[in-house]
């Protein structure tokens, strides 16, 4: 195991890109990747994390969002999450991070304006959801989806702890939260976006199921979150993606206390992802490289995503 670990962190170190971030297979600059290495490292101290946060920091567009990639000028709610959630870890004094912070709370669906919510009530009914109850998209324009409103919800949780908060602050939290159970699949679980559209419920995928949960920590008491837990600790076995799986694995940690044979699932399928990761770990991109990192430590105690309650 330690030298696994040590592996991975040195192929993260040697693929950094000279502006300091992380792309994931190309040549343009990503922030995903980026915030995953930041998070993965954020307690191995270097030059190389300096760099990486410096870069996070000169990334940020004028409005106070984050574009997904370098170049691109309009913000996406998902990498704003992500490079918030990366300042609150690594550099919590930043300016920058306010600014970030602000955005999420300033930042929405589609769905929550009022013209869009009747157009969802009155006409467009293929897709079940309620449109009062309403996240983050990944880019301006769209409807809310799972992932983009999973992070926002994990860092405007994390940042209650910066800010006073406030009543739009507050309210954010608890439409994100109720989007969220309310868009989840038939039987547990969640989708990229909707649990049923034109009468058909749609399958869960193992990453938005993980990501949802870990922003959802705390709701146990919600039948759903323990559907999606129960799904997940049966679905992860076998399968076959070292990215999923590090995901799951992540969100399985953070729920170990919960009495549904997580700890067992989690011993037998730390092992597949270290053979996994040993194996390809020349060809792996950085965005799975950092988040099976990340698994690793959340299966030793310290799970960067947790959300204390």
């Amino acid at each position: 195991m330690p030298l696994l670990i040590r592996a991975i962190r040195e192929a993260i170190e040697s693929r950094q890109r000279n502006p300091g971030g992380w792309s994931y297979a190309a040549h343009q600059d990503a922030i995903e990747p980026t915030c995953l290495a930041i998070l993965s490292c954020r307690n191995q101290p270097g030059d190389y994390l300096g760099r990486a946060v410096d870069f996070i920091e000169r990334a940020q567009n004028p409005d106070g969002g984050w574009a997904a990639f370098t170049g691109d000028d309009q913000p996406s709610c998902w990498a704003t999450a992500l490079a918030v959630l990366s300042l609150i870890a690594v550099r919590p004094a930043s300016k920058r991070l306010d600014r970030g912070i602000r955005w999420l709370v300033r930042n929405h669906g589609r769905e929550g304006d009022l013209l869009w919510q009747l157009k969802f009530r009155l006409v467009d009914r293929d897709v079940q959801f309620d449109p009062a109850k309403y996240g983050w998209n990944w880019i301006g324009g769209t409807t809310s989806w799972v992932i983009p409103t999973a992070f926002s919800l994990m860092a405007l949780r994390r940042a209650k702890r910066r800010l006073s908060g406030g009543p739009d602050f507050t309210l954010r939290i608890h439409l994100g939260t109720a989007m969220l159970l309310d868009r989840m699949c038939p039987g547990g679980g969640w989708n990229a976006g909707n649990g049923v559209a034109f009468g058909v419920p749609y399958s869960p995928y193992i990453d938005a199921t993980s990501i949802a949960l870990l922003a959802l920590r705390g709701h146990e008491d919600q039948p759903g979150v323990l559907q999606s837990l129960f799904w997940l600790s049966r679905r992860i076995r076998g399968c076959p993606a070292p990215y999923s799986l590090a995901w799951g694995l992540v969100a399985l940690a953070a729920y170990r206390d919960v009495d549904l044979g997580i700890k067992e699932v989690l011993a037998q399928t730390n092992q597949t992802l270290l053979a996994m990761v040993a194996e390809r770990i020349d060809i792996l991109d950085i965005a799975t490289l950092a988040i099976s990192m990340l698994a690793i430590e959340a299966l030793q105690g310290e799970n960067a995503f947790e959300i204390a309650t």
